[in-house]
């Protein structure tokens, strides 16, 4: 798509139907708990999740936990140096096996409540005292899996079995970066916020800058808020499968997002000299920030814990901006309100209302009760045994 000159004296308009369009995401929508759920089983049980990066468990016997939803999986680096991933579920009565977020060098995998023993490659090799059990085979109750991938250094899972595989799936976006070598990046540091507003709300605001200039008017000097254009959309031409966004171009001559909006660094290798002048910004759906810079990369991770609480991890070596995630939790608040129906849209807010237009597509979709994501049953307690863990 071609850049949309801003006006002289005026302001950058992106035409479209947002322009007589209102809020199409109800008040309930942002905090109802059936309408959570479903949205976790249409959007984050069926869709690629980014979930770290390879580098994290570099060894074999290094692994890491992701919590989505009421799942807990487990990613670990097998003997022959494969990233899998499994339910973090014993075969056995359904007790949780690993119960710290990351570790290293594991030799097996034992759960705590009996001593089921896997392998790092999920393989069930100790169960006590089933030599006597009718048809019971070993190989038949290895953990639970679900497909992983990489692409860029980073790791990928999706829970549904019948999603196209990672490249068909992702393959326009990553096809975007092909001149980038993000496997050769090396983690700086992650930041974690908890933010008490739903995940929808922190998407939107990711959006649109229409916010830029009252919320950071220290950034919104150094790529102004009118500056640069759209170049995907989830529900309109350009068209993209998955994600939407664009870039912002540097005012005068800064360089970089950082306070001073200079910087030292290199550009990172494959920047052209157009790169060098922008930042890219691409909301990934369901969950993934995606912000390209000049001079390094941020990747951002929304993980819904329930409808008005989101963890969000920023990686790389850049801090996230606390005041986003301030006026989110406002706008939480707000749509509890009786008197919140609903508003329109800026005109700076076309990818706010392409994402909850997509939104509202996907969950009018019909979703056969067959498929739906089963979540994991606590083990039931019997007899005088120790409490599962």
């Amino acid at each position: 798509m071609e850049k949309t000159e801003v006006p002289k004296g005026g302001t950058h308009v992106e035409p479209g139907e947002h322009l007589s369009a209102s809020t199409l995401l109800t008040g309930q929508s942002f905090w109802d708990e059936t309408v959570f759920h479903e949205e976790l089983e249409r959007f984050y049980f069926r869709s690629w999740l980014n979930v770290g990066r390879s580098d994290q468990i570099p060894n074999p016997g290094d692994f890491f936990v992701r919590e989505v939803g009421n799942e807990s999986l487990l990613f670990i680096r097998g003997d022959d140096r494969n990233v899998r991933g499994f339910y973090n579920v014993c075969r056995h009565r359904g007790t949780r096996i690993v119960g710290v977020a990351d570790g290293e060098k594991l030799g097996s995998l034992v759960c705590p409540y009996h001593a089921w023993t896997y392998s790092v490659e999920g393989k069930l090799v100790g169960a006590p005292h089933t030599e006597p059990l009718v048809d019971f085979r070993k190989e038949d109750y290895g953990l639970r899996s679900f497909r992983t991938g990489t692409w860029g250094g980073f790791v990928w899972a999706n829970l549904d079995d019948r999603a196209p595989d990672l490249p068909a799936e992702m393959g326009e976006f990553f096809s975007r970066f092909r001149r980038f070598a993000f496997e050769d990046l090396r983690f700086g540091a992650r930041k974690t916020y908890e933010v008490e507003a739903n995940w929808k709300i922190l998407g939107e605001n990711y959006s649109e800058c229409y916010h830029c200039a009252p919320i950071h008017p220290e950034f919104n000097r150094i790529t102004h808020y009118t500056s640069g254009a759209y170049t995907a959309y989830l529900t309109r031409e350009p068209r993209a499968p998955n994600f939407n966004g664009g870039f912002m171009e540097f005012s005068q001559d800064y360089t970089s997002m950082v306070w001073s909006g200079y910087t030292k660094r290199p550009p990172l290798r494959g920047m052209t000299e157009e790169d060098r002048r922008r930042v890219d910004y691409y909301f990934v759906f369901p969950h993934m920030f995606f912000s390209l810079h000049p001079d390094y990369l941020m990747v951002h991770r929304l993980w819904p814990r329930s409808p008005t609480h989101t963890t969000i991890e920023c990686d790389w070596y850049f801090d996230a901006d606390r005041q986003d995630w301030s006026v989110c939790e406002r706008t939480q608040k707000g749509t509890h309100s009786r008197a919140w129906k609903g508003g329109r849209f800026s005109a700076q807010e076309s990818q706010v209302h392409d994402f909850e237009k997509y939104v509202s597509k996907r969950m009018k979709e019909p979703l056969d009760p067959k498929d739906r994501h089963r979540p994991c049953r606590s083990p039931r307690r019997r007899g005088r045994g120790p409490r599962a863990a």
